[in-house]
Parts: structure tokens; sequence; C-alpha cells
């Protein structure tokens, strides 16, 4: 159980994270990509900023217009996790491969692909 009292107030964001966030909150349109179940819906719900909350229905196939942060999670994608180049691998998961270490003979087990459950392909570059 957490005691209220010793909750830290919420921190002013950064003259950094405001600007980024101005960026994300651009609304773009594209097409959503549900590749674990082609053809059916899912249901997202989603928050990032502060008093930004969303609920998303979201089907295959279907055009949308959602914020750029939206679209760059479903395609897992960050601008904010630098130590990372901004890749978070949300809306996947990992599969294991076992290989063996060169130098030490043992067995190991590492990720070996990032299979996608969804996606966001956006109509801002497409040609028609």
């Amino acid at each position: 159980m957490t005691n209220r009292k010793n909750k830290k107030p919420p921190q002013p964001l950064s003259d950094k994270v405001k600007k980024i966030m101005e960026e994300e909150m651009k609304m773009v349109t594209g097409i959503f990509r549900f590749h674990e179940c082609p053809g059916s819906c899912v249901k997202v719900p989603m928050k990032k900023y502060p008093g930004k909350v969303y609920n998303f229905d979201f089907i295959d196939g279907e055009e949308y217009t959602v914020p750029l942060w939206v679209a760059r999670w479903l395609n897992g994608y960050d601008k904010l996790a630098g130590a990372r180049n901004g890749k978070i691998d949300s809306c996947g998961y990992p599969i294991h491969e076992n290989c063996v270490d060169r130098v030490t003979g043992k067995t190991l087990v590492r990720v070996g692909q990032i299979r996608r459950r969804m996606g966001f392909e956006s109509n801002e570059f497409m040609v028609a």
C-alpha cells in the first residue's frame, strides 16, 4: 500500500519534452494493420503525456487519423527513448533462439527477432 503523503508532486515538463510533445501531437492519417489477427479489431487505451488520454478501437485495414506519437508507438518507436535510438519494440514480442558462444562453447539464449503484432502505415508519403 502506498502512502499518499510521501508522493512527490508532478514535475513540470522540460523545454525539450514540451517541444517533442508539440511535434508528436500533430495528427497523421494512415491505415492500421493488425498482423497478429488480420481482419479483426483491437481496443487500445493510450496515455503518454499529462492530460492526453485516448481509447482507440482499431479495425485491421481501416484508415484512421491519430496523433503522431500513437502512430510511432504502433510502429515500435518513441522519440523520447534516446538510450535505445528510439526503438522500443512496442506492439511486438521477442522470438528467442539458441546459439553457442564461440569463445566459451556455452549455450546462450538471445532474441533472434521481434515479431510485430500491429502497425500503422502512414498515408502522408503514399503516392496514389
